[in-house]
């Protein structure tokens, strides 16, 4: 399952995530965990230090955002 379709109704609010306009972690601290089981559920690997996981996070997000509207 794809990140849009997962989480439809937050995608603004992961794009705004993805472009450094909010911090997800602060913002909706339960989307972002969502997202996180989401990503780690995909086989993502993250190293445990949070601002690196974060950053990583944010950049998954972003790939799949961008990948979706490229394909529109």
């Amino acid at each position: 399952m794809a990140l849009t379709e997962k989480f439809k109704k937050d995608i603004s609010t992961l794009r705004a995530a993805a472009t450094g306009e909010i911090f997800l972690d602060v913002k909706n601290p339960k989307l972002f965990k969502k997202v996180r089981r989401f990503y780690e559920k995909e086989g993502a690997v993250f190293s445990g230090e949070p601002l690196d996981d974060y950053e990583m996070l944010m950049e998954h997000i972003y790939n799949d955002l961008e990948t979706i509207e490229v394909a529109q």
